[in-house]
């Protein structure tokens, strides 16, 4: 089996995110199709950036050459060629990398008429979920989210955004907890303090609550600081979605940055990069927990590596079913996801939504 073409697919959906100190972004997403000699796709979904059309051209005119007549298989040949002509030369887009790999996946589940889970070792065929806000709330809204999403998925931990809008965060905290006192309740700060000393007040006020993780309270280049905070910090200090690749995770687990890191498959490089950073946070004795927002094929993709491993949470966006994009939307049952047993990712795009909203 042989690589023949790769197709890039820019969707724009009419909403946007404000998460934490980032500038209010539109919902798009860059579908990755790759083909083959063999009439088997393979499809992914680049993580959210703010310019898919940048991304686009990247895909289209640089790294699909080095895929044209690869063996997919060959998934550590093609990501190595990857990574060391851009990474260290133009310094590749690691959405793009990432996004590749997973499409690979998917041919080779689909080849092998296994589900990419099982191909990966698999070690569990359902993990417990938590709720992921899209956005900022103020106190009594955030408390009425939180009651939506118990009574809509049986979910019995709740991550909050406390970064950015929504008032004070002490008080969104505090309302929340006092609402829900037996809820495993998690904080995303999305990089909003700058300093250790104002990082580590609100860690305070999480272990006050007894939250289970403060996530991002600083901006996640500042491994210095993030190692101080977590040497001082009262909660479990979480973060890592923004990095990519084995030797980035080196230097944060090496420093001592989190007592949770959270590589996204979609944008940490992939399945094998994110199963080898797991195996090293697993050394130092530090939970893996993966990032994961955004449409459904960046969901089904983290969630083939969560089950795939000893991940024990599974990060589940609360959005409404129809922008998963997908055929058949992955569910929640009282706060449980399933495996996804199809071949491959095991997911389909919603052709509908699909052809409304491609840009090209």
């Amino acid at each position: 089996m042989i690589i023949t073409d790769v197709q890039t697919y820019v969707l724009s959906l009419d909403f946007k995110f404000k998460l934490g100190a980032m500038i209010p972004f539109k919902a798009t997403g860059l579908y990755i199709n790759i083909k083959t000699d063999e009439d088997i796709e393979g499809w992914a979904l680049a993580h959210w950036n703010l310019s898919n059309a940048a991304q686009k051209v990247f895909i289209d005119e640089a790294l699909r050459r080095f895929l044209l007549n690869k063996d997919p298989f060959m998934v550590e040949d093609i990501y190595h060629t990857l990574y060391h002509n851009t990474n260290r030369v133009t310094f590749g887009i690691m959405q793009s990398t990432s996004a590749i790999e997973v499409a690979l996946w998917d041919i080779i589940g689909k080849a092998s008429k296994k589900p990419i889970y099982r191909l990966l070792g698999g070690m569990k065929n359902k993990i417990r979920a938590y709720a992921s806000m899209p956005r900022g709330y103020k106190p009594k809204a955030a408390v009425g989210a939180v009651q939506s999403a118990l009574d809509l998925g049986g979910f019995t931990g709740v991550k909050l955004r406390i970064g950015g809008r929504g008032g004070k965060p002490e008080k969104i905290i505090e309302e929340v907890r006092d609402a829900f006192p037996d809820l495993y309740l998690m904080v995303d700060a999305n990089s909003t303090y700058l300093t250790v000393t104002d990082a580590l007040e609100i860690a305070k006020v999480c272990a006050k609550n007894h939250l289970t993780w403060l996530e991002e309270p600083m901006p996640s280049d500042n491994l210095n600081g993030l190692a101080r905070l977590r040497n001082k910090s009262p909660i479990e200090i979480a973060g890592g979605e923004n990095d990519f690749g084995i030797f980035r995770f080196e230097d944060i687990l090496t420093k001592g940055c989190y007592d949770i890191i959270q590589p996204d498959v979609t944008r940490s490089g992939g399945f094998l990069q994110c199963k080898k950073i797991d195996a090293m946070a697993e050394v130092k004795g530090v939970r893996c927990i993966p990032h994961i927002f955004g449409f459904g094929h960046i969901l089904a993709a983290n969630l083939h590596f969560v089950l795939s491993t000893r991940c024990d949470w599974l990060e589940f966006p609360f959005i409404p079913e129809e922008y998963q994009i997908l055929e058949d939307p992955i569910k929640v049952e009282k706060g449980i996801v399933k495996a996804i047993e199809k071949p491959g990712i095991g997911v389909e795009i919603n052709k509908k939504m699909f052809e409304e909203h491609v840009l090209n």
